[in-house]
């Protein structure tokens, strides 16, 4: 007489909620920390862009200026001139000549700028991680709104021209410090400040490297200045590496 043998029922036993949501926040945390890295990654690799852009565009200043005298560039301060109140005239400046018959973005061509023969590369105006042409809040009218110059991520200091004095021919190299602050990048925050290619110290730098942003000295070098060393320089009220026309007691 043979017996059955009773068969074995496997028991499949599945994830419980709990340990699901355990993978998947453990899943959420190595994604984060993946687009971390990849994000400060491509940080590090915008930064060294921008330095080897403001190299070439300071070699540029030096090499003009080495043909007009020790005279650098016009900042493009407002039109390069004053339209209206200080006489009604432009000048070509390192970013553009300024177009007054045409409207919008069309009055600026970097082509037009005296630095273009020697840097013929738009690319070498932009940061990375810009985008010019992104609309943004602008704190200065309360309007959404997009830059008027889209040419460039960096300003130049418009102390070459006296700030609002907007001299007519800008002071000389040997007349600035060294370390005096030529070039930096502009807060992408406020569109207002890129009406023209110069800007004021007070008018801050971007946030877009985290703590600090990319600037160059008129001696030609080229590196990263932290938040808390540029507002303490902005907000001195003696003549510093950032507020530094050479012919005024405080730099403005």
């Amino acid at each position: 007489m043979t017996h059955a043998i009773p068969s074995r029922t496997k028991c499949i036993r599945g994830f419980t909620l709990v340990e699901l949501l355990v993978v998947m926040a453990i899943i959420a945390i190595l994604a984060g920390l993946v687009l971390t890295t990849l994000g400060r990654a491509k940080n590090s690799a915008s930064k060294v862009t921008d330095i080897n852009n403001l190299r070439q565009i300071m070699i540029a200043v030096h090499a003009f200026a080495s043909d007009n005298n020790d005279i650098p560039p016009q900042p493009n301060w407002d039109n390069g001139g004053h339209i209206g109140g200080y006489g009604d005239f432009t000048n070509a400046g390192w970013l553009y000549t300024p177009d007054l018959t045409a409207t919008g973005t069309n009055r600026f061509k970097a082509q037009t700028g005296v630095l273009w023969s020697s840097l013929g590369n738009p690319k070498l105006y932009l940061c990375p991680m810009d985008k010019p042409e992104k609309a943004v809040y602008s704190a200065h009218d309360g309007q959404v709104e997009q830059r008027a110059q889209q040419l460039s991520s960096y300003a130049m200091n418009g102390a070459v021209v006296g700030f609002m004095k907007i001299l007519p021919t800008p002071v000389k190299l040997s007349s600035l410090q060294p370390d005096d602050c030529a070039f930096w990048e502009t807060d992408e925050t406020e569109p207002y400040y890129f009406n023209d290619g110069a800007n004021n110290p007070g008018e801050g730098v971007s946030a877009r490297h985290l703590q600090g942003a990319i600037q160059a000295s008129f001696s030609g070098t080229v590196d990263y200045v932290k938040f808390d060393k540029w507002y303490e320089a902005e907000s001195d009220p003696k003549k510093n590496r950032l507020w530094c026309y050479p012919d005024s007691d405080n730099g403005r």
